[in-house]
């Protein structure tokens, strides 16, 4: 299911159109994290690295950081319904994920100031949500997962009202000191969805331990 984890259910709305496809920049090395369940790397052969930076839709992809709010986790923010296009996401199906590079929206700082109070944690959704272009650039670098509306099927029926055909392909678009990028392409079957979402979760921690900020 493309929007795995999914904490609110999507709206039923009418089929997208079909849009050209997207590319990003930039190529990073995983870190390897300690305690790290092992993976089986013949997956890596379903995996592109790529530091492609042509035909990027740069207006749509800042304007999925504005389709919902973003929730702290351990060193970055994420939206938590996993950003299904709905509300006028015309990309398709996205996991957003912004990485403070400056002490402002550091989210250890703030877990420290906020702790359980949420009162502090909405004013702090809401500051991000009212972020311009040039200050996301300044404050965050990003990754973005989309799965093209071109492997999605419409099912208004289901929890999700856009699930993927597979086999599917999934870019993980980068944006990177205010420039984008695709990363990396991840071509998903049935039979390894759940795997390659663990090398994507490893790929999320590899670039918070890259850029976030520290003292």
């Amino acid at each position: 299911m493309a929007c795995r984890n999914s904490q609110q259910n999507n709206k039923a709305d009418a089929p997208l159109e079909e849009q050209v496809p997207l590319n990003e920049d930039i190529i990073s090395e995983e870190i390897p994290q300690e305690n790290a369940p092992e993976i089986n790397l013949d997956y890596q052969a379903f995996i592109e690295n790529k530091n492609d930076t042509t035909n990027i839709n740069r207006k749509e992809l800042y304007k999925i950081f504005k389709y919902d709010e973003f929730y702290e986790r351990e060193g970055y923010y994420q939206i938590p319904y996993y950003g299904c296009p709905y509300k006028g996401n015309k990309l398709g199906n996205a996991n957003v994920i912004l990485i403070p590079k400056t002490k402002r929206f550091d989210t250890y700082a703030i877990t420290s100031k906020c702790n359980d109070n949420e009162p502090c944690w909405e004013k702090v959704r809401q500051e991000i949500s009212s972020l311009s272009i040039e200050e996301i650039n300044k404050h965050f670098n990003a990754v973005i997962f989309i799965i093209g509306k071109k492997y999605l099927e419409y099912t208004p029926d289901l929890e999700t009202s856009y699930n993927p055909k597979y086999p599917y392909k999934e870019d993980a678009y980068v944006l990177e000191n205010g420039k984008w990028s695709i990363r990396k392409t991840y071509t998903v079957t049935d039979e390894i969805e759940q795997e390659i979402h663990r090398l994507q979760d490893r790929y999320i921690d590899s670039l918070v331990e890259k850029y976030r900020f520290r003292e």
